[in-house]
């Protein structure tokens, strides 16, 4: 079979034409529960709705436009008897109160006996849980899923669906992975940070010990910055210092419930805090290089960064690999 690339990436997938932005996945998440019925009906049954329908009472609307309420991402409809808006994000930022507030009037108005409104990202549940906990939306059941549990469902319905259902839910599964970073050949790329010489403030802990001492970094949810990584990579005092395998992670809101040095108050947004392996020290000295330059965040596969002279060389290898047919 020929190899087919589109914008300097390998096409996998029917999927991957598509592309790998929130309305694509929606898109892709609308064709995938259309196309199989044991996916729609496991969907649904996981939202609450659980009574046989045939093909003929569903139907599924993406990009709905109302003059008052806005565009909706993906709407689902069974008969009289279930109704629910899928208002998706790529990462883990949840939907604003008020965005969700402009669609809660089209869920509450619908005589279904079920409605609901989904937020789905890739937000842990306990973070969505506190996210959504106090927003109130009166008539409407608000709830969270993320993309993961999306995933669980494709994976579950397709030992019981029709060949071809299964061949597309086999795609949209790969897609889904490749898009949450949970493909093998992505797991070696390194997410490359810059850590200053001073505190947090108001801290008596310093960034330096945050990473050596507490084996713990964090950053931002959102905000310009990437879902968790796999990896991350500390370049300090000049060079490149440590990479550490990410073990796992949590989001917090307050600094304090994790590090008894930081003050006891509300951080200024929630922030994934990682829990990281042990270090990963580079053979040789692994200066910035003339494309790294200060603060500048980059992503560079791991073994480029252990035989590279520098993270500019690397990265140039790491791109060089990327385009590669």
């Amino acid at each position: 079979m020929s190899q087919l690339i589109r914008h300097g990436r390998t096409v996998t997938t029917f999927f991957d034409l598509l592309g790998c932005l929130e309305n694509d996945m929606t898109d892709a998440l609308a064709l995938s529960l259309a196309r199989s019925r044991s996916f729609l009906r496991v969907f649904v049954a996981d939202l609450g709705y659980s009574a046989p329908f045939s093909d003929q009472d569903a139907v599924l609307s993406v990009q709905t436009r109302r003059p008052a309420e806005g565009i909706t991402d993906l709407e689902i409809q069974v008969g009289d008897s279930f109704f629910a808006i899928v208002e998706a994000k790529r990462g883990s930022v949840l939907p604003t109160e008020s965005q969700l507030k402009l669609y809660a009037p089209v869920v509450s108005h619908r005589s279904a006996s079920t409605k609901i409104l989904v937020a789905l990202t890739t937000a842990t549940p306990a973070f969505a849980a506190g996210g959504l906990a106090n927003i109130a939306l009166p008539g409407v059941t608000l709830t969270h899923r993320s993309w993961r549990d999306v995933r669980f469902l494709a994976t579950q319905a397709r030992a019981h669906d029709t060949h071809d259902a299964k061949r597309l839910l086999g795609q949209f599964i790969n897609y889904i992975e490749v898009i949450l970073g949970m493909e093998t050949r992505y797991n070696n790329q390194v997410f490359v940070v810059s850590l200053g010489a001073g505190t947090p403030e108001g801290w008596s802990l310093s960034w330096i010990d945050i990473v050596e001492t507490r084996g713990r970094y964090f950053y931002p949810v959102g905000h310009r910055w990437p879902d968790p990584p796999n990896y991350l990579g500390f370049r300090y005092r000049g060079k490149l210092q440590r990479i550490h395998h990410v073990e796992g992670y949590e989001i917090v809101t307050n600094f304090h419930s994790v590090f008894p040095e930081a003050p006891d108050e509300p951080a200024s947004c929630p922030h994934y805090c990682f829990k990281l392996g042990p270090a990963i020290v580079p053979p040789h000295d692994v200066v910035a290089g003339p494309r790294v330059q200060r603060n500048n965040r980059v992503w560079s596969m791991i073994d480029t960064l252990l035989t590279s002279p520098s993270i500019s060389a690397a990265l140039t290898e790491t791109e060089k690999r990327r385009n590669r047919p």
